[in-house]
C-alpha cells in the first residue's frame, strides 16, 4: 500500500498546486488523469516484475525440493546396500536443500503477500482513474453551463446599462414628433388657406352680383323706369 499511498500524496500535491493557481477545472483533471495514467503504467510494470520474480522463486522452491528429494533416494539406495556412511552423506545433502527449499517457500509466501497488495493497489488505482474520469464529464458539463451562465449575466447587465440610449432614443422621438407636430400645422394652414381662397372667389361673386344689381337699378331710375319689382307688381 506505499506505492498507491505515496501516488495518492503527489496526487494531492500536485491538485492542490493547479487550484492554487486557478486553473481551468477541465484541464486540470485532465493533467491529473494524465500524471494518475503516468502511474498507473509504472504501476503496471510493478506488477509485471513482481509476478515474474514470483515464478522464478515457484520455480526454484520446486528446483531445491526436488533435490531434496533426490538425495533422499540416493540415502535410500545407500542404506539397501549398506553404506550407512554415504546414506548419512545423502541425507546431510538432503537437509541443505530442505532448508534451501524451505527459505524459498518462506520468501515465496512474503511476495506473494506483496504482489497479492500491489494487485488490489492497481485495482484500487484502476477504480480511482473510472471515478476521476466520470467526475470529470461531470464536473466539464457543470462548467460549460456556469460559464454560459455567466456569460447570460454579463449580456443582460450590459443589456441593462442603456440609460444613454433610451435618452438618444427619447430624443429621436421627441424631434420625430416635433416634425410631425409642424407638418400638420403646415397641412392645417394650406387648407385653411386655400379654404380661405375659394370663400374669397364667392364672396366676391356675391359682391359683383349685388353691384351689378344696384347698377341696374340705378340706371332704370334715370331712365325713368320702373324698378324690376315694381313692373311686376303692375303687370298683376
Amino acid at each position: 500500500m506505499g506505492i498507491i499511498s505515496r501516488l495518492f500524496n503527489l496526487f494531492r500535491a500536485n491538485a492542490n498546486d493547479m487550484l492554487d493557481k486557478a486553473e481551468d477545472p477541465e484541464k486540470m483533471l485532465q493533467q491529473m488523469l494524465s500524471d494518475l495514467e503516468v502511474q498507473k503504467q509504472k504501476a503496471k510494470k510493478q506488477m509485471t516484475e513482481a509476478l515474474a520474480l514470483q515464478k522464478r522463486l515457484e520455480r526454484d522452491t520446486e528446483k531445491e525440493h526436488k533435490k531434496a528429494e533426490k538425495w533422499e533416494q540416493k540415502a535410500i539406495l545407500a542404506v539397501q546396500n549398506e553404506k550407512d556412511d554415504l546414506a548419512k552423506e545423502a541425507l546431510t545433502r538432503k537437509k541443505e536443500f530442505t532448508i534451501r527449499a524451505t527459505d524459498y517457500e518462506k520468501q515465496l509466501e512474503m511476495h506473494r503477500n506483496n504482489a497479492d497488495a500491489l494487485r488490489s493497489s492497481y485495482q484500487t488505482l484502476e477504480d480511482k482513474i473510472d471515478e476521476i474520469k466520470r467526475k470529470k464529464g461531470i464536473l466539464s458539463v457543470k462548467q460549460k453551463q456556469a460559464e454560459a451562465q455567466e456569460n447570460i449575466y454579463q449580456t443582460m447587465e450590459g443589456l441593462g446599462e442603456t440609460s444613454g440610449t433610451m435618452e438618444t432614443i427619447a430624443r429621436i422621438e421627441e424631434k420625430v414628433e416635433n416634425m410631425q407636430t409642424r407638418a400638420e400645422a403646415y397641412q392645417e394652414i394650406s387648407m385653411e388657406s386655400d379654404k380661405d381662397s375659394l370663400e374669397s372667389k364667392f364672396e366676391e361673386l356675391e359682391h359683383d352680383s349685388s353691384d351689378m344689381e344696384l347698377a341696374l337699378l340705378e340706371l332704370k331710375k334715370r331712365a325713368a323706369l320702373p324698378a324690376p319689382d315694381e313692373k311686376s307688381d303692375k303687370k298683376e
